[in-house]
């Protein structure tokens, strides 16, 4: 893990091995943008008068949790689509991302991608529904919010 100033020096502490880089200036900037476009969103998820400090905080709260959950080399899912799991789901969650065993991330994939073994899928959901899917169908789950098990 790295901290860079600059955007333009991602790419160099990558190449001297960084598997993450953190950029607070363009945390910051992000961060400054979302007040002005999205004010009463970013006050809501900012109140800690109750004891919310992050975002998956917040969603545990709701009964609601963002999970990954990697392709397991025996799972039916290989070979289907994102499509697919969309339905086998029966709309308990919302996938928003798929990472590939390589590390290439693909954001909101669209239904037609494929799964392959190695994948992990990200998705936003109920917090009773993902862990029955992930058992039904051989998939390894990582619980993303604080205080929870895997």
């Amino acid at each position: 893990m790295a901290r860079g100033e600059y955007p333009s020096t991602e790419k160099k502490l990558r190449l001297a091995g960084a598997d993450h880089v953190v950029l607070p200036a363009t945390i910051g900037a992000m961060r400054m943008a979302h007040l002005v476009t999205q004010p009463a969103a970013t006050e809501f998820l900012d109140s800690s008068n109750d004891g919310r400090s992050d975002l998956n905080e917040l969603l545990g709260q709701l009964h609601v949790q963002l999970d990954e959950m990697e392709i397991a080399a025996d799972s039916p899912l290989i070979g289907k689509t994102i499509g697919d799991v969309e339905v086998r789901g029966k709309g308990a969650f919302i996938l928003v991302a798929l990472r590939r065993q390589d590390g290439e991330i693909i954001t909101a994939p669209a239904p037609s991608v494929f799964l392959r073994s190695g994948d992990t899928i990200i998705a936003i959901g109920h917090r009773g529904d993902i862990p029955k899917f992930a058992k039904q169908y051989a998939l390894k789950r990582q619980i993303l919010y604080r205080g929870a098990s895997t």
